[in-house]
């Protein structure tokens, strides 16, 4: 059997301003692009880099804001 059929299927890698958009849908309510690339730069998310390309899974972005960025309700 083939091995590619039987992985799980995965989100699409995107590009960051794509998966910024993908993210974040309202620009109302997103942080700045500036923010985003920031999170980047403090590795808040896991990336791929191929040559000079940077690539983001936008599920496993979103987990990891979500885990850096949500507080607890108190007891």
């Amino acid at each position: 059997m083939n091995t590619i059929t039987q992985q799980k299927k995965k989100s699409p890698l995107l590009r960051m301003r794509p998966c910024y958009e993908a993210l974040f849908p309202d620009p109302e309510e997103r942080p700045s692009f500036r923010t985003f690339c920031e999170w980047k730069k403090r590795r808040y998310f896991p990336q791929i880099k191929i040559g000079g390309n940077v690539l983001l899974n936008p599920e496993e972005v979103r987990a990891a804001i979500e885990k850096r960025f949500t507080i607890p309700a108190a007891r």
